[in-house]
């Protein structure tokens, strides 16, 4: 007959039991070490270390796998303050990253936590661990995220002062060379001007594409067609030494800016040329990828489904994990001071995301780089589009004549170079300092036959502007203008969605073009 002793023994069986197997089935990495070496280890961490195999493990030094300082703290800890009599109640050491070096040579960010004892006069500890790379990894979205949203806050607001700036510049120089009594000497110092004015818009350009408030005009388009009208230009920025190869596999169509996908080829055959100083090859493909769901949480944020994928590859130096892990950020840049500003990925960036999509990069030292582009595809058709304003051939100029055309703008250089470029093709101009004032005009001169105002502007602004004019004289047309990009005037409600939107900074010939089509479209 069973006595009492033998219950208590099959009862001490079966906790054990339970006990080994709640700790192999613990999804946290157990080692227990004593002076050093692995005497335990659970499935997870076999796993995490990767092992196949427990006796790949067992026995050996915990310092394969886990480095100083966290284990001379633990160490100290042991040899210390545990060999005194709170010994028989040990303290977990607070819980700290580190790095876990696995088997294969790989690193695996960890979060460990250890509880120190002694085992029989020996220094031992029990060590917890799990994977926090997944963690991380969000983590970084996350902060290039808020990142982004902090920078794009600011660039909005500075690209609103630039591109006023920029368009007095472009503007007054536009004028300096349209004068034929320039002396070649100055002519060739006002180009200088121009082309620095041009190049500091584009820098507000890929700043705001970082960002994603870049304005943008996008159109359901076949996305091998597209690529293959850019592949000559690609040619051209490369050179005779650094050929372009073109394979398009896709056969599909995407909803995107072809003016941003043409910029982010450029911005990435830029890249590869400086990376191919010597001479070598680039090659581009299109094709589809489908996005499952693993990837879309460990990827660039983006949504299962199918994807127009295009690859652009080139025989380059190549780069480290170093510098793969900061190619996106903005103003981070490997090339010379004065050679680039570190914007050109991250605008790449920036417009993909703003497109919907996502880029990922591919690269080792001497073997080249690769970049991944992916959009969604779309089988709907486009949207009707604003009037354009950009430059057209073939208007009559006489489309000026007997036209009052009404220029707000509350920056008192902006406002006189629209008005001189609108006088000199022959339009009577008036013009205000903000709503209010240009109110004042048109109660002493009636309604004006096309107004031109600036959206953000003290006292009124052109928005306020335009539903006055409109309730007093129905289908006059209304030009805002605005350093800030559509999509971003739209979505805070300052522009309705088919308003007549002129970005700046624009010259003197894109404002004359603009105010002729809507003139003409009108009558």
């Amino acid at each position: 007959m069973p006595s009492e002793h033998d219950g208590r023994d099959h009862n001490a069986v079966e906790l054990q039991e339970l006990y080994q197997r709640l700790v192999e089935l613990a999804p946290d990495g157990m080692l227990i070490h004593v002076g050093g070496t692995i005497v335990m280890a659970n499935s997870a961490a076999i796993r995490l270390l990767g092992a196949a195999r427990s006796d790949q493990v067992l026995g050996r030094s915990i310092t394969d796998f886990l480095a100083p300082p966290y284990l001379k703290s633990l160490h100290d800890v042991i040899v210390g303050g545990q060999q005194s009599a709170s010994a028989a109640s040990p303290e977990p050491l607070p819980p700290a990253r580190d790095t876990l070096r696995r088997l294969d040579g790989t690193a695996l960010e960890i979060e460990l936590s250890a509880t120190p004892f002694m085992d029989h006069g020996e220094p031992a500890a029990h060590l917890v661990f799990r994977d926090i790379s997944e963690r991380l990894r969000i983590q970084d979205r996350l902060n290039r995220s808020q990142q982004m949203e902090t920078v794009g806050a600011l660039a909005g607001g500075v690209a609103h002062e630039i591109n006023n700036m920029m368009t007095v510049v472009l503007g007054f120089s536009d004028f300096l060379i349209r004068d034929l009594r320039m002396p070649p000497p100055l002519m060739a110092d006002a180009l200088q001007i121009r082309q620095a004015a041009s190049h500091a818009a584009a820098v507000t350009r890929d700043l705001l594409a970082f960002s994603r408030r870049a304005a943008r005009s996008p159109r359901v388009l076949d996305l091998d067609s597209l690529v293959a009208d850019a592949v000559p230009m690609l040619r051209t920025v490369l050179g005779d030494t650094r050929p372009v190869a073109f394979a398009p596999d896709c056969g599909c169509r995407v909803n995107v800016d072809s003016a941003q996908l043409r910029q982010v080829l450029v911005n990435l055959a830029l890249n590869a040329r400086d990376a191919m100083s010597g001479g070598g090859a680039l090659t581009i493909s299109t094709g589809v990828r489908v996005v499952g769901e693993g990837e879309a949480r460990g990827g660039p944020g983006l949504a299962v489904g199918r994807y127009a994928r295009i690859i652009v590859g080139d025989t380059g130096v190549g780069m480290d994990a170093a510098t793969q892990a900061r190619i996106f950020e903005p103003f981070f840049t490997t090339k010379a001071i004065g050679d680039g500003t570190g914007l050109g990925l991250a605008a790449v960036e920036g417009m993909m995301a703003q497109n919907g999509g996502g880029i990922s990069v591919e690269s080792e030292p001497g073997h080249g780089t690769r970049f991944t582009l992916l959009l969604p595809i779309s089988s709907g058709a486009n949207a009707p589009q604003p009037a354009a304003t950009a430059p057209a051939d073939g208007i009559d100029i006489s489309l000026a004549a007997g036209v009052t055309v009404l220029v707000v703008d509350d920056q008192p250089n902006v406002r006189a170079i629209a008005v001189r470029s609108l006088d000199a093709e022959g339009f009577h101009v008036l013009d205000a300092g903000d709503g209010r004032a240009a109110l004042a005009l048109l109660d002493r001169y009636g309604a004006p036959d096309l107004v031109v105002t600036d959206l953000v502007m003290p006292e009124m602004g052109g928005e306020l502007l335009a539903r006055e004019v409109e309730r007093r004289w129905p289908g006059v047309p209304v030009l805002f203008t605005s350093g800030y990009p559509r999509e971003e005037l739209v979505r805070n409600r300052m522009l309705r969605p088919d308003a007549h939107l002129l970005n700046k900074p624009f010259s003197p010939e894109v404002l004359v073009h603009a105010v002729r089509e809507l003139v003409g479209s009108r009558r």
